[in-house]
């Protein structure tokens, strides 16, 4: 899951408005994740046995986005492990292996995005591209082998208090190998919808993803999916910070010949509590 740094109401698909020039917005977010990578593996067992790569990982990500003049904003996204447990990778190949590292610095992201015009007092749109950059720490799961360039499309609509929201792009990266299953360039679909009360200032959102791969693997169809529910305050005496906290799980979307599953990196649950400075014209 990629939190975006380019929304006001949703944690996953973006906001289809650019910042006005100069404006800077911000979010922290605080994740829990609980069993994101989980390993199936043969042993004398028929049903196998179960290593925990990741048995449960809290983190942090830091995002901001600020406006550069003609609809055009820049966005930067720096997460960080603050402390995970689990066997590593490495305690699937060796009976005896150091256990992944506690802390660890994760890919950031730089990103761009365009706000399209759009004739429709109801819809809006945006164009986007993120690139990862491969600076975090392989070994204890929390970096990519190369580059990764997201483009993507956003489209957004909004009436009275319901709103929703549409993203649809592609994650190309160089594929990999993961235990038996190719690993590479993915197709993007994460979708939204939720309400806003004005009085009190609540926010309501449920989102959704799936990464569809678009590189064969013979092994299993790997779909990495999650939802994602959340709820965000706005005090009156503040109104440009907000409070939220939300929580979810993965999809068994991917499936082999023994059945569906989750997706590798996808948590049996995952928590969020976040804070977002949104200034007028963000």
């Amino acid at each position: 899951m990629w939190l975006t740094p380019a929304s006001s109401r949703f944690a996953l698909v973006s906001d289809t408005r650019a910042p006005a020039f100069g404006r800077v917005a911000g979010a922290v977010h605080f994740g829990f994740r609980l069993r994101p990578a989980v390993i199936s593996v043969p042993s004398p067992n028929r049903a196998g046995r179960d290593v925990n790569a990741l048995s449960q990982a809290t983190d942090m990500t830091l995002g901001l986005r600020a406006g550069v003049g003609r609809e055009l904003e820049v966005t930067l996204v720096l997460p960080a492990g603050l402390y995970q447990r689990g066997a590593g990778i490495k305690g699937v190949t060796h009976q005896s292996a150091p256990a992944v590292a506690e802390q660890s610095l994760h890919d950031p992201r730089l990103g761009f995005g365009l706000a399209l015009p759009v004739a429709s007092p109801v819809l809006s749109a945006k164009l986007r591209l993120e690139l990862k950059l491969p600076l975090g720490n392989v070994d204890a799961l929390a970096g990519e082998q190369s580059v990764v360039t997201s483009p993507s499309f956003a489209l957004a609509a909004r009436s009275g208090g319901w709103f929703a929201g549409l993203e649809l792009g592609a994650r190309l990266r160089r594929p990999t190998e993961l235990l038996g299953s190719r690993v590479g360039s993915q197709a993007l679909i994460a979708l939204g919808t939720g309400y806003e009360l004005p009085r009190p200032s609540l926010t309501f959102a449920a989102e959704a993803y799936a990464l569809p791969s678009l590189v064969r693997s013979a092994s299993a169809n790997y779909v990495p999916a999650e939802w994602l529910a959340s709820a965000r305050f706005a005090p009156q005496a503040a109104p440009e910070l907000s409070f939220g906290v939300g929580g979810g799980s993965g999809l068994p979307f991917s499936s082999h010949g023994a059945g569906s599953f989750f997706g590798f990196g996808v948590p049996l649950f995952r928590g969020l509590a976040f804070v977002r400075y949104t200034p007028a014209g963000s």
